[in-house]
């Protein structure tokens, strides 16, 4: 986000002579961070209540975030009051392309329904029919596997198990559970942090020989692929958005932590885009998951260019007697058409991105996740090279299952305790 605000205020094409200012804090906490969202949509240290006449403006026209759907549905509604715009760059869950709702919302990342497509595309190319779903408990997770049960209806895919995952998750029942479901096809949709610790019980816990299908959010894991032991789990395919590389990112980096550094405790406890204080080295920021590196970077352009509408740029100047209030952002943003590294930003009617498009990947055994299958999200037709894909599922058979369960009656007075429950 710094980069992209540096970037446009250098420009002398996008807001010639208007220079971006911003505020940027960590949305760690709901709780926490509850007074610094109030404090972003306040005038002059207050709340001004809703449907009175706002004759003093905002500091804030528009905001970038937040990260997650559960943040995210705290927060929106108090910006939705006064059609305050956000521009969204991770929060996937459904709701969020209801307009009643959320009349003010866009978002750079894709919904779930667009992952989750293609996940349910992959499994009908390969006739695997018994799965499980694994998703994180919590919003995003949990419409991901609503959204997994509404898309197989109609298809022979029997969701043999499914389970939310959280900190107190038991592995080695859920393990034993999976076993005892002689489920082999195993759907994780999970951000990385929980993928990681799925992934690294799998590897302790000794399971073998299953098919893992990664989400977006952790298919592109630089981490899990270089584990002690990850050839052992069986064969990681996943769904994820090309990485996008940001023509100069790299030497913006390295030119910010050389210039900046935290004096003091306090400074590092408030500091945001004054300094640099993540402990980060540059190398390990540039090498971090690329995911939301191009989500982020459209979110700002996004509003940029809407601002350029609202201020009538020209190629030299702006406008600079025009008042600026949220809707008008906001009408513009309804109406984004610009190129940006190749892609057509644009928006549907629900706020949600018409551009971008999914590679399928699958993890080798070199500590790489190269893509393969690329295909519009505009136009989801895909070739899957079964002939490189199948070496490594070569030890996948999954059979074939009718979505029903077989009952056998227990003779009076027993019962067969095989499920691991």
């Amino acid at each position: 986000m710094r980069f992209a605000v540096e970037e446009i205020n250098n420009s002398t094409n996008l807001l010639p002579n208007v220079s971006l200012g911003y505020e940027i804090f960590d949305h760690c906490s709901d709780t926490q961070n509850i007074p610094g969202i109030l404090d972003l949509i306040s005038v002059n240290g207050s709340i001004q209540p809703w449907g009175e006449p706002h004759n003093n403006l905002s500091k804030v026209i528009a905001v970038v975030g937040t990260y997650t759907s559960t943040e995210t549905l705290t927060v929106a509604p108090l910006f939705m009051m006064d059609l305050l715009p956000m521009v969204n760059y991770g929060a996937a869950s459904s709701v969020f392309s209801r307009k009643q709702q959320f009349p003010s919302f866009f978002r750079t990342v894709h919904p779930n329904k667009d992952v989750v497509e293609v996940i349910v595309n992959i499994i009908l190319h390969f006739d695997w029919r018994w799965v499980a779903f694994l998703n994180i408990d919590n919003d995003y997770g949990k419409d991901g596997q609503e959204v997994f049960r509404k898309l197989i209806r109609d298809t022979e895919i029997c969701l043999a198990y499914a389970k939310g995952l959280n900190h107190y998750t038991d592995y080695s029942q859920i393990f034993q559970q999976i076993e005892a479901q002689r489920v082999n096809i195993l759907i994780v949709f999970a951000p990385e942090w929980t993928a990681e610790a799925l992934i690294e019980s799998a590897i302790r816990l000794n399971v073998t020989n299953k098919v893992w299908i990664a989400g977006d959010a952790w298919s592109l894991n630089k981490r899990l692929p270089k584990k002690k032991g990850i050839r052992n789990i069986g064969t990681v395919l996943g769904v994820s958005e090309p990485a996008q590389k940001i023509p100069g990112f790299g030497d913006f980096i390295y030119s910010s932590k050389s210039r900046t550094r935290c004096e003091d405790k306090e400074q590092q406890r408030f500091c945001n885009q004054v300094c640099n204080c993540s402990g980060l080295s540059a190398e390990e920021v540039i090498a971090a998951d690329p995911s939301f590196s191009f989500p982020v970077y459209s979110a700002v352009y996004t509003i940029a260019h809407a601002l350029h509408g609202v201020l009538r740029c020209g190629a030299d100047t702006c406008h600079n007697n025009v008042t600026v209030y949220p809707h008008m952002v906001l009408a513009e943003l309804k109406k984004s058409n610009f190129t940006l590294l190749n892609q057509n930003i644009q928006f549907d009617r629900n706020g949600d991105p018409t551009f971008g498009s999914y590679s399928i990947v699958f993890w080798n055994h070199s500590g790489d996740a190269p893509s393969h299958c690329y295909f519009s999200i505009m136009s989801p037709t895909y070739n899957i090279p079964d002939q490189k894909i199948h070496i490594l599922l070569n030890n996948c058979h999954d059979g074939i299952h009718k979505c029903c369960f077989t009952c056998e009656v227990c003779p009076n007075g027993t019962y067969v305790n095989s499920t691991g429950k």
